[in-house]
């Protein structure tokens, strides 16, 4: 692994800036089966250089997220409050139609970027995904359309600093169990993004405030 680095529009993310996106968001009472394989790898990741995305407390989903789509056309200081409200509806009205459906994430797996989940199998997923990019084209244009976040996943901790993840995913497959676990999707959220660099921690650390959340099949 190599510490990582967020990026916008391919160059590297301004210490403070926010972006809007759209994430899938684990939650407590719904998604604990995931949340509880989150909890048993905690110790393994922690002993890397490795960030983890969610709170010490089995309940706290801390920044755990699936993204949709970032919207790359400029950061989110330049969306007016109209601006924010037409993304939020076109939303609204693209997702109007799609099922709420549960997907299996994992097994844990550690990268360059430091260790994820993905989601397999992943039709319903990638089909909601790109009913969301509909909604940003219609809304902002293709050229909101420059992130590419490969396989669907996420994200349980980001690396600041290098490392080699065999080890890691050695500790991961022998030691982890179970090795996958079910995310219910129901909704997506439109949130206000921002990357800061930690000082302290020699690495990248996300926030986000919340813009809108919208329901799947309503």
């Amino acid at each position: 692994m190599e510490p990582f680095v967020p990026k916008f529009q391919g160059r590297r993310w301004v210490d403070g800036m926010r972006v809007l996106h759209v994430y899938v968001l684990p939650r407590s009472g719904v998604d604990d089966e995931l949340l509880e394989m989150a909890q048993a790898c905690r110790p393994h990741l922690t002993s890397y250089p490795i960030d983890p995305q969610y709170g010490s407390d089995p309940t706290d989903a801390g920044v755990l997220h699936l993204t949709a789509e970032m919207l790359a056309d400029v950061p989110s200081a330049e969306y007016d409050e109209a601006a924010r409200a037409e993304v939020a509806e076109a939303l609204r009205s693209e997702l109007a139609d799609v099922p709420a459906f549960s997907a299996e994430v994992g097994p844990p797996i550690g990268n360059v970027a430091g260790a994820v989940l993905d989601v397999w199998p992943e039709e319903d997923t990638l089909a909601l995904i790109e009913k969301v990019r509909t909604a940003v084209r219609k809304t902002r244009g293709d050229e909101a359309l420059q992130h590419s976040g490969g396989r669907p996943h996420i994200s349980l901790g980001y690396s600041y600093g290098s490392a080699s993840s065999d080890p890691l995913n050695t500790d991961l497959r022998l030691l982890v169990t179970p090795r996958r676990a079910t995310l219910y999707v129901d909704r997506v959220h439109l949130l206000d993004v921002a990357w800061t660099f930690d000082e302290e921690l020699g690495g990248w650390r996300m926030s986000w405030e919340p813009v809108a959340e919208v329901p799947l099949g309503r």
